[in-house]
């Protein structure tokens, strides 16, 4: 009998769902922007007020590190810029390009469809179930994230 692995299931979802997205139309200017950058555009699209590097690293669950590398990408490709705020000249807020926004409003359209198609035949209280599991399942790999490889042999 096949045992059942969460975490053989969520990457068999992942894939599926990155083969999913690139079957659809791209335009030629968004072939340079990933996945996760177009969920930090999505993010600090939607945000209320002004968003530093430490909002996208503790919304995304990055090392300083890796959103550095993200966003200077992302700079690069004029889809953000750094903007210092008057009260503190080291912080500099994460302002979206125009490019950023129109990027922003198609994969918005993409997202939803897919969405939809990941939905499709799964009711309400199923779908309440489902983000109530990955809640927890995400609460789990946070709390013992840190712990060091020897406490949990």
């Amino acid at each position: 009998m096949h045992e059942q692995r969460i975490g053989s299931e969520l990457g068999m979802l992942s894939n599926l769902l990155k083969r999913q997205m690139a079957c659809q139309p791209q335009d030629k200017e968004d072939s340079h922007v990933t996945g996760m950058q177009g969920m930090i555009i999505h993010y600090l699209a939607v945000a209320d007020g002004d968003r530093f590097q430490k909002d996208v690293e503790t919304q995304f669950r990055f090392r300083r590190s890796t959103a550095t590398g993200i966003l200077q990408l992302m700079e690069q490709h004029g889809l953000l810029r750094r903007e210092p705020v008057p009260q503190d000249g080291r912080l500099k807020r994460l302002v979206l390009t125009d490019k950023a926004l129109a990027l922003h409003a198609r994969v918005m359209q993409k997202l939803r469809t897919t969405e939809e198609l990941m939905r499709e035949g799964i009711s309400e209280e199923d779908m309440d179930t489902w983000f109530r599991v990955c809640g927890k399942i995400r609460s789990n790999l946070e709390n013992y994230q840190c712990r060091s490889s020897e406490e949990t042999l």
